[in-house]
């Protein structure tokens, strides 16, 4: 009876390239779930930073117009100027004797800022510029410090819930959250020729132009969320 050929280890040969390209699916497939749980995370992160913005910018909001979280006069007693004390922070001006005082006060400043009111900061506080005083950690530093970044709920009274919230709006390691109201003077009769511009801009007896920067650094390293928004102290059917 005659023997079988010899395989010569070509079965071995086909197990060990068919479990190697196993191996290879698998790795690959790790990678990809990987890179999905990176995506969503950063896209996560992404969306806790612009809410945390948006809401900085609202609280910014009812610092200037003196409003507290339920859109209450937040006045505890008559030395009170809107949410701020003259005593213990620099004040929205609300006329211009107010606003002369502001500019002796923060002209000579670096930045021209105090308790998160600025004078103009040009295009340190310019997006569009590309030198925004939060793309380097050093100046972001100084605008906190020296420049005195307002938090999440300081002078409105809007407060956190314990345990609940936006957690990138509560001071932590590596992460903060901060805003800066620039006031802007404004030439009331450059709108005397009506149409919308006379609508939207500010009225003679309160000239002013409020940017506001609201600035969030996510737990990320080198992180940063920042939205803007223009407000004007105007009231409906005021002319």
């Amino acid at each position: 009876m005659r023997g079988l050929p010899a395989q010569q280890g070509v079965s071995l040969l086909i197990v060990v390239v068919v479990t190697l390209l196993c191996a290879l699916l698998v790795l690959a497939s790790a990678q990809v779930v990987r890179l999905s749980e990176m995506l969503a995370g950063n896209d996560s992160e992404a969306s806790r930073a612009f809410e945390a913005a948006e809401a900085l910018l609202h609280d910014a909001e009812l610092d200037v117009l003196g409003l507290g979280p339920q859109g209450q006069a937040c006045q505890p007693g008559p030395g009170w100027i809107g949410c701020r004390h003259p005593g213990t922070a620099t004040t929205v001006p609300q006329t211009l004797d107010d606003w002369g005082l502001l500019v002796q006060r923060l002209a000579l400043r670096n930045p021209p800022c105090a308790d998160g009111l600025c004078l103009n900061l040009g295009s340190a506080a310019t997006a569009e510029s590309g030198a925004g005083f939060w793309r380097h950690e050093p100046t972001l530093s100084l605008f906190v410090g020296s420049g005195g970044g307002v938090p999440y709920g300081r002078y409105s009274g809007a407060a956190l819930a314990a345990g609940a919230g936006n957690p990138l709006l509560q001071s932590g390691a590596s992460r903060g959250a901060w805003y800066w109201i620039e006031v802007l003077p404004y030439n009331a009769g450059a709108a005397a020729a009506g149409g919308d511009q006379a609508v939207w801009s500010p009225t003679p007896t309160d000239p002013f132009i409020f940017r506001i920067t609201a600035v969030v650094q996510g737990r990320r390293a080198g992180g940063h969320t920042v939205l803007q928004s223009l407000l004007v102290r105007h009231l409906l059917g005021s002319p």
